[in-house]
């Protein structure tokens, strides 16, 4: 009979490691996001997630922010991006505008915070009369 607990473990040994980036998707390097957090002294402590999640915002702004930067060159007839394209990028778009001026862009379609709410008269049921 073969299979003991020495196989098992050498099936784990042999598994090749992948980079938390390539785990979750992500082309910019969540290690380096988190070795930047803990650097910076922002909090004491942070969750796993955090880096991964930063990373993907990071992402995201840099793709937004480069692909309408190239669509602005092609109109002008260019093959490269240069630096005032990005810049004309960054004005056209009024969310990246708002997100590199430092203030948080806002969603339209967005549910109203909780404190924000008016409370409203609450409907008391109706009860049964007390029975005889």
């Amino acid at each position: 009979c073969s299979g003991g607990p020495s196989e098992g473990s050498e099936a784990k040994a042999k598994k090749s490691r992948s980079s938390r980036s390539s785990r979750a998707g992500l082309l910019f390097p969540v290690s380096r996001v988190e070795r930047q957090l803990r650097s910076g002294h922002f909090a004491e402590r942070f969750g796993a997630r955090a880096p991964v999640y930063l990373a993907a915002v990071l992402q995201w702004v840099t793709h937004k922010a480069m692909d309408m930067a190239g669509k602005i060159s092609k109109k002008s007839k260019q093959q490269r991006i240069s630096p005032s394209h990005l810049q004309m990028a960054v004005q056209k778009s009024s969310v990246l505008k708002q997100l590199l001026r430092g203030g948080v862009p806002r969603r339209h379609g967005r549910a109203v915070p909780q404190s924000q709410r008016v409370a409203s008269p609450s409907k008391k049921k109706m009860t049964k009369s007390k029975k005889r």
